[in-house]
């Protein structure tokens, strides 16, 4: 029954060098299953015909969480999948292990409910534009790319009165269309995307879905309290749905803190460059100064930083940048910022000169690691008062104070 399972894995194992850990857990009160050594060995085949390296494994631990989180220690995994068998209704919701399981993990979870899974001709992505969100529409852009199907975003605009001639619902809805079309530019996704006024979330997503789609929801914030799991608005649209459904939850954005990439050494508060080329050039030449960055990977540094820019510019409104260089085997992220109080053209969309750049390195196999902190930044540098204040900071620790303070706020 998960051949479903094992080929949507694959597609999305598809990068070079990228392997599938097929894992069967044994406990004491879960023992061995008749022909499970079988089952995973044709499971593996089924991967390999596809063009992805698969290790069947049944392995043994005291409970199911604690064997799987030694797993992806022991294989350096950056993604956790798994099958969604059971129904979605509180009962079955509270009690299964998948979901203990993403409470327990600190990794990328991928969760899919098949109800069919033939050909997939739309991806039907619902965003509401935070962290696990942006993972779906990562996610969803990557399988439309493998199986040549549309892709379709939406965001759905809550308002009670729904009126057309409401001049206020009109501005949220102009401004809710500019967030979504940032967010797809910054992950140099190119699909359609419509923003939808409606007094509820759940009915304009199931009536757009069509049985032939894969329904990409980001999961809803609350996973890791277990009172609030059933009747969230993700699982609501999983029971509903007419197609199969991945829930997809991004690792915790904690363990990538700004103040654990943006550190006093990596911080430049008066840059005058002349363009962003420029620009993008100093802050690589930051991370080599401070050893973050070898000397001998300077030009492979700049060259994915250049790349990348110049398919769509990085500039994301509110006098900020968001340069990015994904690098192949790049253990984690490392990132510097620099301040230009004159400002510098980003050729952005809104046309305004940046003054806050944030140059981040990812590594290139886990593309979606920098999720997390896109969403941060995004949020540091909302209010007109947050970024004036990082303007007049005048040494780099009152900088890194004031990020740190932030983080402390939103966490709160």
């Amino acid at each position: 029954m998960e051949d479903s399972l094992v080929r949507l894995a694959a597609t999305l194992a598809r990068e070079p060098w990228s392997e599938l850990h097929l894992t069967h857990v044994v406990t004491h009160s879960d023992p061995p299953r008749a022909g499970v050594e079988g089952a995973l060995e044709r499971a593996a085949a089924l991967a390999v015909d596809m063009g992805v390296g698969a290790i069947p494994h049944i392995v043994h631990g005291e409970t199911v969480a604690g064997a799987v989180q030694d797993a992806l220690k022991r294989w350096s995994c950056d993604v956790l999948m798994m099958g969604w068998y059971g129904d979605v209704d509180r009962t079955t919701v509270l009690s299964s292990t998948n979901r203990a399981l993403t409470k327990a993990l600190d990794v990328d979870t991928l969760i899919f409910k098949d109800k069919g899974f033939g050909g997939i001709n739309r991806l039907l992505v619902p965003t509401g534009g935070g962290t696990h969100s942006l993972m779906g529409l990562e996610v969803s852009h990557h399988l439309a790319q493998a199986w040549q199907a549309d892709m379709r975003a939406i965001r759905i605009a809550r308002d009670p009165s729904c009126r057309p001639d409401d001049p206020i619902l009109q501005r949220y809805l102009q401004q809710i269309t500019d967030e979504l079309r940032l967010q797809l530019r910054l992950l140099d996704i190119d699909a359609d995307s419509e923003v939808i006024p409606s007094r509820e979330v759940v009915a304009p997503i199931i009536d757009l879905a069509r049985e032939d789609d894969l329904l990409v929801l980001g999961a809803s914030n609350d996973w890791r309290q277990e009172e609030f799991l059933a009747g969230s608005i993700p699982d609501e649209i999983a029971y509903k749905a007419p197609c199969s459904v991945l829930m997809v939850r991004s690792r915790n954005p904690g363990s990538y803190r700004l103040s654990n990439i943006f550190w006093e050494h990596t911080i430049r508060l008066d840059l005058h460059p002349r363009d962003k080329w420029e620009a993008i050039n100093q802050m690589v030449d930051v991370l080599v100064e401070e050893k973050q960055v070898p000397s001998s990977q300077r030009e492979t540094v700049l060259a994915a930083a250049r790349e990348r820019e110049q398919k769509s510019s990085t500039s994301i409104g509110r006098e900020t940048a968001i340069p990015h260089a994904p690098l192949p085997d790049l253990p984690g992220i490392i990132g510097a910022l620099g301040i230009c109080p004159d400002g510098v053209d980003f050729n952005g969309i809104h046309g305004d000169a940046v003054r806050y750049i944030f140059l981040l390195l990812t590594p290139q196999q886990n593309y979606r690691t920098y999720i997390p902190v896109l969403g941060q930044i995004a949020a540091l540098m909302y209010t007109d008062e947050t970024r004036s204040a990082i303007l007049h900071c005048e040494t780099p620790s009152e900088l890194t104070a004031l990020i740190k303070n932030q983080e402390r706020l939103a966490a709160a």
